[in-house]
């Protein structure tokens, strides 16, 4: 599919404030690969496609998860918003035709991270954090400086963020976010 008929497609399912981010991600990823010698072109892709099922219900995300037959964790269950990553590879690959194992591994993982990352999944899951329209967060403008000069810094720097963020709202933390984090401090 072209990028004009997936931005057709995108904003049909997409809030205007998540169509713009995912604008965002993309023009993020593609300046994030060019300095990390990532395909470009690969990184835009995955970038503007991270979030194609973000804007589903949680009921009908965890519908959906189950009639595709998509594994959901103990965590997944309880909060169902985590399954987009899962659900917006799932339609990268059926409804926008994408093979490339890598750009769906960054999609599935954009929010959770996972273990031993691959450059592509490290944008991706930086570039989802860092791009322009996100609302200032504290330690953002130190985060966006190491995303393009240290990406496994930046990396630990989100993971931790996000841990001490969701500890203090006191919601549940997806097992995979937390070995993420252990596997690149240790």
């Amino acid at each position: 599919m072209e990028r004009e008929e997936m931005l057709i497609s995108l904003k049909k399912k997409l809030s205007p404030k998540r169509y713009v981010h995912s604008i965002g991600v993309e023009y993020t990823a593609a300046c994030m690969a060019f300095i990390y010698g990532e395909d470009v072109q690969r990184a835009r892709l995955a970038g503007l496609l991270h979030d194609n099922a973000k804007c589903l219900s949680n009921e009908d995300k965890l519908k959906k998860a189950i009639k595709h037959g998509l594994p959901i964790n103990p965590c997944e269950q309880e909060n169902p918003d985590l399954l987009h990553g899962k659900l917006g590879a799932y339609y990268a690959r059926k409804k926008f035709g994408v093979t490339d194992e890598e750009i769906l591994s960054s999609i599935t993982y954009h929010t959770t991270g996972k273990p031993d990352m691959t450059l592509l999944e490290k944008i991706i899951f930086v570039a989802d954090y860092i791009e322009p329209n996100r609302r200032m967060i504290s330690e953002l403008s130190e985060i966006r400086k190491e995303a393009m000069t240290d990406l496994d810094k930046c990396v630990v720097h989100i993971l931790r963020h996000t841990l001490e963020y969701l500890a203090l709202k006191g919601v549940p933390i997806d097992d995979m976010t937390e070995k993420t984090y252990d596997f690149y401090t240790k």
